[in-house]
């Protein structure tokens, strides 16, 4: 669990044009991340583009991280799917290859009002694959946002590791540190999924990161890391916040919401790291 600090990439996936996964060039990119310093990898995420991908792909991706990663530093495996049996299943297959974590979300498409079937599901996913897991909440892709009282209990599952919290919710986010405060005593790290605020969430004391479009600044990610951590810098942290903001920015461009895939792997192309920039379904912008 010590591992879990620090700026985590949850790498895209490069992709040929028949969405097979592009080998080749997600060995290059993982050979990148980690000369700028990144802490840990994460694959089949929001950014790799994991629940697209067929089963077969899914398995390339995760086979071909850790055996080129070669344990330089952990590797966290993504398994969500629209029900706890399919995630489960694909778990399973994935143990195989032995990644460091499972990363699980809620299940998708289909909504769970009720905390207990969010809390029931997660429950029923760690204990039947015993393997050390992440919980990657991320309501705007799922449609299931899970309320603090049920975060805190998702941490207290025996085989929970860590939780990255994408809600955008920064009470939420700021409550789990104010009831987990020492981060020597947690049994369950706390991660930062969102960008915007990666600087007063490693400040007031979230024991990392994990970024998607921050893959293509690392360097930056780790400065301010160490900033906000090592240094405890706050002025340094909030200028090293704005000035990846800026490059994120100037890379997604205006129309965010329907660009972001595309400009980002675009970037990973135009600076060698993959040989690719194919998504699907997303759209390239016209120009």
């Amino acid at each position: 669990m010590s591992n879990l600090t620090g700026i985590i990439t949850a790498l895209p996936t490069p992709l040929l044009a028949n969405e097979d996964v592009d080998v080749h060039s997600l060995k290059k990119l993982i050979d990148y991340v980690i000369s700028q310093g990144a802490n840990g990898i994460f694959v089949l995420g929001n950014m790799g583009e994991g629940p697209a991908l067929l089963d077969s792909q899914k398995l390339t991706a995760v086979k071909t991280a850790v055996e080129h990663t070669n344990k330089r530093v952990p590797v966290l495996a993504g398994i969500a799917e629209v029900s706890p049996r399919r995630m489960i299943e694909l778990g399973k297959k994935l143990k195989d290859f032995a990644p460091d974590y499972l990363v699980a979300t809620a299940p998708f498409y289909y909504r769970f009002p009720h905390p207990d079937s969010l809390y029931g599901s997660l429950e029923k996913i760690c204990h039947e694959l015993d393997y050390p897991m992440v919980f990657y909440h991320c309501p705007g892709a799922t449609g299931n946002k899970v309320s603090l009282d049920t975060m805190l209990k998702i941490m207290q599952i025996p085989q929970m590791k860590a939780v990255k919290d994408s809600s955008g919710d920064i009470y939420l986010f700021a409550e789990l540190l104010r009831r987990c405060p020492d981060k020597d005593s947690r049994t369950c790290r706390i991660l930062q999924g969102d960008e915007f605020v990666y600087d007063l969430s490693l400040l007031m004391g979230a024991d990392g990161v994990i970024t998607g479009g921050g893959t293509v600044f690392v360097d930056t990610l780790v400065e301010l890391y160490r900033a906000a951590v090592i240094e405890k810098d706050q002025l340094k942290a909030f200028k090293l916040q704005q000035q990846f903001r800026k490059q994120m920015d100037d890379m997604l461009g205006p129309d965010l919401l329907t660009d972001w895939m595309y400009a980002i792997k675009s970037q990973l192309k135009s600076k060698g790291l993959i040989d690719n920039n194919v998504i699907f379904p997303f759209m390239k912008r016209n120009r």
